[in-house]
C-alpha cells in the first residue's frame, strides 16, 4: 500500500535517520512534497510494515542477551579498573621515593656549591674538606603522612 508519510516514519521504516531521508528527498530519490512545515514521503509501506515489526518475545529475548553481554563487559571493566588502581598505588610509591632521592641529590649539590664558591685561596689554605654527605634523615623532614599514621 503506498501512502504519504512524514520523514520521521519514512526514516522508522527505512530504519535510518531522518536527515538521511531529508538527503535522500534533496536528491530526488523519493516522490515528495511539503504539506505546510513538513515534508511528506510517498513510499510503500506493506511490505516495510511486516518486516519490521518483531513479535515481542523475540524482541525481549534479543534484549536479554544484550544486556547479558553488557554484564560481562561491566565486570571486565570493574576487574582493569581494580588493576589500574594498584598499579596507579604501585607508581605513587615508587614517585614517593624517587623524590626523596632526588632531595637527598638535591642537598648534596647545593652544599658542593656553597663549597665552590668561597674564593679559590680560601679553599686552598684553609684545612676544610668537602662537606660531609647529606644525611638523608634529615632531608626527609616532612613526616611521610600515610606510612607515619598507619
Amino acid at each position: 500500500m503506498e501512502e504519504w508519510i512524514t520523514v520521521k516514519e519514512a526514516a522508522r521504516i527505512r530504519n535510518c535517520t531522518e536527515r538521511n531521508i531529508l538527503k535522500l528527498i534533496d536528491k530526488r530519490e523519493f516522490k515528495s512534497k511539503k504539506d505546510g512545515r513538513r515534508w511528506l514521503v510517498f513510499m510503500d509501506t506493506s511490505e516495510h510494515s511486516a518486516e519490521q515489526s518483531p513479535n515481542s518475545a523475540e524482541l525481549i529475548s534479543v534484549l536479554k542477551v544484550q544486556l547479558e553481554e553488557k554484564d560481562i563487559q561491566i565486570k571486565q571493566f570493574r576487574e582493569q579498573l581494580g588493576r589500574k588502581d594498584e598499579q596507579i598505588e604501585k607508581l605513587q610509591e615508587q614517585l614517593a621515593e624517587a623524590s626523596h632521592r632526588h632531595d637527598t641529590v638535591v642537598m648534596q649539590m647545593t652544599r658542593l656549591l656553597e663549597y665552590h664558591q668561597q674564593p679559590f685561596w680560601r679553599r686552598l689554605f684553609s684545612r676544610k674538606a668537602l662537606p660531609p654527605p647529606v644525611d638523608e634523615a634529615i632531608v626527609d623532614m616532612e613526616p611521610r603522612g600515610d606510612k607515619a599514621n598507619e
